[in-house]
């Protein structure tokens, strides 16, 4: 082999090891600013706001069967704060986020909204809809739990 075979060789490898370099580097970048986009839209006032009465409103089932009948505005809010959270939990699972991030920023909040909360709100949507709803903010909550996240 002459040196300029081998020297163009070398070159390739190079460049495509530097290709897969900065793949990685823009995955990682990527997986950053989905997490940091959605810790802006977890932060929204109105999701704070759904969350805060999944936990003053909600500790049993028939309390969410009540709300629909009764006060539907703030069941609809409660009801946006867990599909978010089942969007996060969706994105957990599929690897788009970093699971350590999630739970190092969110864990302790999964695990107080769902616990008893979360699991009546879940649990009464399932029997009006008749199929299990938000199942990746289940998982996802009982993962913080898992990890030591409660509170």
């Amino acid at each position: 082999m002459d040196w300029i075979a081998f020297a163009s060789m070398l070159v390739a490898v190079v460049a495509v090891m530097y290709s897969v370099a900065i793949s990685r580097s823009q995955r990682k970048q990527e997986r950053r600013n989905l997490f940091l986009s959605l810790n802006e839209q977890l932060m929204h006032p109105d999701l704070q706001r759904g969350r805060t009465l999944l936990r003053d409103l909600i500790n049993d089932t028939q309390d969410a069967k009540d709300l629909f009948d009764r006060r539907q505005a703030e069941f609809w809010d409660i009801s946006q704060a867990v599909a978010m959270f089942d969007l996060l939990g969706l994105y957990v699972k599929r690897n788009y986020v970093d699971e350590d991030l999630v739970m190092a920023e969110w864990g302790k909040t999964l695990t107080l909204v769902y616990e008893k909360h979360g699991e009546s709100f879940i649990e009464a949507r399932e029997i009006s809809l008749g199929w299990p709803p938000y199942p990746h903010f289940k998982t996802l909550a009982k993962n913080a739990r898992a990890k030591g996240k409660g509170h």
